[in-house]
């Protein structure tokens, strides 16, 4: 499908639906955001501040609200006084979007609003991301996944009409490890020091990552700190800020690829998590009149299997993207 077939089918699904965004001003929201002040100005962008955000998150949100001139409204939060969300459970990114979808629900005006959408997308289905589950407790869409979009459909859309985006979106507390309790220390010294870091290089991804102390530095290209002079400053910084230790990831900041399989006549994909097969029927039977084949840990819909340890398998007489992209919307995962 082209780009502007691709367009079209995401217009036509927002077009004159009055919706409600969780906004960030990352990629996926801004493509949505972009959209909506097409097809439905009179939408609504919602931003939490919730003390665990990059300075100059929320600023650059209220820049890109107005450039797309849609009502934009912040709700403050303090995530800190949250004794379930400090302790970094694995949880954590569930507590995370339970709180923010919350208070975007008890805005006095949510009810004018047809839909409540964020944005996740296709490939983000394809990582571990227990986020999602939240979806369903507050009827919430994805029509990004909904219009079959993924990732690198989102940059060419973006690219195509010019439109800038933040790359430094993502709550600073998914950077402190698993398990390990956050605290606004911590998170200070991720912010700052990655600040530090963009002084020394020119890329959009990089992150420092928090273990106890040690900074763990992850970017696209780490030949680009190959570089002794680079690194004694970096190292001399990042201890002054407090870390005991600083280390270089050379694996680079990775990013899901979508590498399917082959095993006799049929190619399979394995997803990171276990699939809920009773919703996942639900929702094939909302969509499709097809008959399904349901067994206790699969399910036959069409020439595809769908079974219960997230294993996909379609025959290779077909194209295995296009028809793994056309089930993906409907998989759920278990919690």
């Amino acid at each position: 499908m082209e780009i502007k077939d691709k367009i079209k089918l995401l217009e036509d699904y927002l077009k004159d639906k009055k919706c409600i965004l969780g906004f960030s001003a990352g990629s996926d929201s801004t493509l949505l955001a972009f959209i909506l002040s097409r097809v439905s100005p009179d939408s609504l962008l919602v931003t939490v501040d919730n003390n665990m955000m990059p300075n100059g998150f929320i600023e650059y949100t209220v820049t890109k609200s107005k450039e797309f001139n849609l009502k934009h409204e912040i709700i403050k939060l303090n995530f800190i006084e949250d004794p379930e969300f400090i302790s970094n459970n694995h949880k954590r990114c569930y507590n995370c979007r339970n709180l923010m979808y919350k208070n975007i629900r008890e805005l006095p005006e949510f009810k004018e609003y047809d839909l409540f959408i964020e944005g996740t997308n296709l490939t983000d289905l394809l990582e571990d991301r227990p986020g999602v589950l939240i979806l369903d407790k507050y009827d919430m869409i994805s029509p990004l996944v909904e219009c079959g979009i993924t990732k690198d459909d989102v940059f060419n859309i973006l690219d195509y009409y010019n439109i800038n985006y933040s790359f430094n979106t993502t709550c600073l507390s998914t950077r402190v490890k698993t398990n390990e309790s956050i605290n606004k220390e911590k998170l200070s010294m991720v912010d700052t020091a990655e600040h530090i870091l963009r002084k020394y290089v020119q890329q959009n991804n990089m992150r420092v990552r928090f273990d106890n102390y040690q900074a763990i530095i992850s970017i696209d290209s780490p030949d680009e700190l190959m570089n002794s002079e680079k690194l004694n400053k970096i190292n001399k910084e990042f201890l002054e800020l407090g870390f005991k230790r600083v280390f270089l990831d050379i694996t680079g900041y990775t990013q899901t690829k979508f590498k399917y399989k082959t095993e006799n006549d049929y190619f399979y994909y394995q997803l990171p998590y276990t699939i809920d097969i009773n919703k996942t029927v639900d929702k094939i039977n909302k969509k499709t009149k097809l008959e399904i084949t349901k067994e206790k840990n699969e399910i036959t819909y069409k020439d595809i299997t769908i079974q219960k340890n997230g294993k996909i398998i379609i025959s290779r007489k077909n194209n295995f993207y296009k028809k793994f992209n056309e089930i993906l919307p409907y998989i759920k995962r278990e919690i």
